[in-house]
């Protein structure tokens, strides 16, 4: 029990040591969640756009 103590707190001092000290981590980041979320509002209007079309298509009986 006392080596899993002690190689987690050796794994979390290596984890602190090792983790990306950029000083535009955080401005990359706000330009990734801000793109991600434009286009998770594009993939969405387009399978709402889908889906009307396709009610559309149900509404006027042109089924094929």
């Amino acid at each position: 029990m006392t080596e899993i103590g002690i190689a987690f707190f050796i794994g979390f001092m290596i984890g602190l040591v090792m983790r990306p000290k950029d000083k535009d981590l955080k401005e990359q980041q706000e330009i990734y969640n801000t793109l991600y979320k434009k286009y998770a509002e594009d993939i969405q209007y387009y399978k709402d756009l889908c889906k009307w079309h396709v009610e559309q298509r149900n509404q006027n009986g042109n089924k094929d």
